[in-house]
């Protein structure tokens, strides 16, 4: 009797069933599928509020450019070289964060001072791994404007 009871209490610690391992693998499933999207959403908005501090930065550093160097706008490398903006902007088109920063200088024809027109665009814009879905766009005079389908510009909605 006692080599019976010794079986069966071996034969219930050998390790989990195959129900119980099924159960767990369907709830770590259950909470990936909720959690990922959930996190990836926050990365993307995150990517966002960062575009947006970023080109305020920008701004400020190309006003501080134009008082030093008789109302002329500078390049990401000008910029950088002088000191007014970090290593990360010493590209042509910085990628930071997810958005790809694109500064266009402009000739100006009512004055002599030429301006800029700066775009930042998520480096992927669709599906789960977006890493931005807003596109923003800034003058140095304006606001920042956005769009939600394709490269902004001057006519989009004002943020």
């Amino acid at each position: 009797m006692n080599t019976r009871q010794s079986k069966r209490f071996d034969r219930t610690t050998n390790g989990f069933t195959l129900i119980e391992l099924l159960i767990v693998i369907a709830i770590i499933g259950i909470l990936a599928g909720v959690l990922i999207p959930t996190y990836k959403t926050s990365v993307r908005k995150a990517n966002e509020a960062s575009a947006v501090t970023a080109i305020n930065t920008i701004k400020v550093a190309e006003a501080r450019y134009v008082i030093d160097h008789q109302d002329h706008y500078g390049t990401f490398s000008q910029l950088f070289s002088e000191g007014y903006l970090d290593k990360r902007f010493n590209t042509e088109k910085p990628n930071v964060r997810g958005y790809i920063f694109v500064l266009t200088l402009v000739n100006k024809n009512e004055r002599a001072a030429i301006s800029y027109q700066l775009n930042a665009n998520p480096e992927s814009p669709e599906g789960i791994g977006a890493t931005g879905k807003i596109f923003y766009y800034s003058e140095p005079d304006a606001a920042i404007f956005i769009n939600r389908d394709g490269v902004a510009d001057a006519d989009d909605e004002i943020l």
